[in-house]
């Protein structure tokens, strides 16, 4: 423990581990930490359920129905909206919006509309700023439009993330898209054009029968046309899916251990040389284009879930008690609870200070940010290396897995890429 004693003095004036004084000064820092997140940006999640088709690997809430009632949908993700901006305190305006997601399911297949209401009920409730984050998600299939996108773009999208998956057809068919590569192409271009610099693609590693040489190409061809981020995802196997039925009766066989660590590292290569920061495990931005939701995600700050299946991270407006919201899953069941009560939620927890805790220390171990020691003191009240497991800290930064400035702890490269075992190695 003799290194991490000797650095830990450099954290604080006064270090935790000394004096009765020292807790007491760092206190009233907690206390004054509490009256600067009462003005913190929060963050908005909307969700949208519906698709075209369902791919074979995806467990996320959506639905196929050729018949959606737009109108009904759109009545109530206004109705939540309001209703859950009273409900915690965020009417005011005193806490300026980070970022507002648009996810799914497929929400390039909303009516233009949709996004002009929600947008409209916030500007008149709450603070959006220029530098306010608004993303959508969208499907080639039904990025078909230069027009629809500048009518986005017009009504106040400025980040558009398009989920490509692959530009070979032979996966495309396998992973159950609904796009050829051509389409794929032609949407990347058409929204880089729209939003220069503000695109990001997701694309998926490890498929049946994929080499290292197949993705080596598929990613050198991807970086010679994606624009400043990228989302790069390791194919997983989630219960319930048509892939998980295929694999466990052994109809499809998915790469082995070793040769998806080498996908990752020729990954963390490649995108490195073409100029591409590693900021969180699966994520990458150059010309620093991170995604502000996702980051602000993974710094704990307050998200609100809206819509079928959605679920949110927010703070008690007076007792900063943090809470765990989940909305009624089923389309239609949320749409009625929305028109009877004003809302779909279903179920609030409370957060307990040692899942908060954990939950920061996991998040954080994803990023390169890693955790910033003041934040985790003001989000907690307590020190982040009080809290940890003091002989596993140490071990971690002599094997290269960790780094300790006077700011933060956070993963180095190597850390990074084992994210979720250093998570469960620090914890006490």
């Amino acid at each position: 423990m003799a290194r991490l004693q000797a650095l830990t003095p450099l954290l604080r004036p006064a270090s935790l581990f000394t004096s009765a004084k020292a807790s007491t000064a760092s206190r009233a820092s907690f206390n004054e930490g509490v009256v600067v997140l009462d003005k913190e940006p929060f963050s908005i999640y909307i969700h949208w359920p519906y698709c075209s088709s369902k791919c074979t690997y995806c467990n996320f809430n959506k639905y196929v129905d050729p018949n959606v009632d737009n109108e009904r949908m759109e009545r109530a993700l206004v109705t939540e909206l309001k209703s859950e901006l009273v409900h915690w305190g965020l009417d005011h305006g005193n806490r300026p919006i980070r970022s507002i997601y648009f996810g799914g399911g497929t929400p390039s297949l909303a009516r233009p509309r949709m996004f002009e209401l929600l947008l409209n009920t916030l500007s008149s409730m709450c603070t959006l700023t220029k530098d306010t984050e608004i993303s959508m998600e969208g499907n080639p299939s039904s990025t078909t439009s230069i027009e629809t996108l500048k009518t986005l773009r017009d009504i106040g999208i400025n980040r558009y993330s398009l989920g490509v998956q692959s530009f070979q057809e032979h996966i495309l068919t396998e992973l159950g898209r609904d796009h050829t590569p051509s389409t794929a192409l032609r949407s990347l271009l058409d929204a880089r054009a729209v939003w220069p610099g503000k695109v990001s693609m997701d694309l998926i590693m490890g498929h049946a029968g994929q080499t290292l040489d197949d993705w080596i190409k598929e990613l050198r061809f991807t970086m010679d046309i994606v624009d400043d981020h990228l989302s790069l995802y390791h194919l997983t196997v989630e219960p319930g899916t048509a892939l998980h039925k295929e694999v466990k009766q052994g109809k499809t066989t998915l790469p082995d251990g070793d040769l998806s660590t080498d996908m990752y590292e020729a990954t963390i290569q490649l995108t490195r040389e073409a100029g591409f920061e590693h900021y969180e495990v699966s994520n990458f931005a150059r010309n620093k284009a991170y995604s502000m939701h996702n980051s602000g995600h993974w710094l704990g700050i307050d998200y609100l879930g809206i819509g079928p299946g959605a679920h949110g991270r927010m703070s008690h407006p007076q007792t900063r008690q943090k809470f765990r919201t989940f909305n009624v899953r089923d389309p239609a069941g949320w749409m009625r609870e929305c028109e009877e009560q004003g809302t779909g939620r279903r179920k609030t927890e409370a957060i307990e200070p040692e899942d908060s805790k954990r939950e920061l220390l996991v998040l954080g171990m994803r990023t390169r940010r890693g955790l910033d020691l003041d934040r985790f003191y003001q989000l907690t009240g307590q020190d982040l290396l009080e809290y940890l497991n003091k002989d596993a800290t140490e071990w971690c930064i002599d094997a290269g897995l960790l780094q300790l400035s006077a700011a933060s702890l956070s993963p180095t490269e190597r850390g990074m890429a084992v994210a979720d075992e250093l998570s469960v190695r620090l914890l006490p």
